[in-house]
């Protein structure tokens, strides 16, 4: 699973595996919590949630757009030396 990929991806999934279980652990708390008292007010949990929520898909968009740049061979700065026109 883990051989043909860098340290950088491995880090970041193993990053968004704790981060997405403690996003379904919050999840399961907060329903339990509406489940058993629906007037408790839940919205700072859920708010937290939300906060983990776009750490995931950052954390998967960046290690998504190092991946396309790198199979792509394209690069966000010129070379030194090679600028177009000289």
């Amino acid at each position: 699973m883990f051989r043909n990929r860098s340290v950088v991806e491995i880090i970041v999934l193993t990053f968004t595996f704790v981060v997405g279980a403690s996003l379904l652990g919050l999840g399961a708390i907060i329903a339990v919590v509406e489940i058993r008292d629906p007037a408790t007010d839940t919205s700072a949990a859920v708010q937290s949630l939300a906060a983990v929520l776009s750490g995931i898909i950052g954390a998967l968009l960046g290690l998504l757009a190092g991946k396309a740049e790198r199979l792509s061979g394209l690069t966000s700065r010129p070379e030194e030396g090679k600028r177009e026109g000289l």
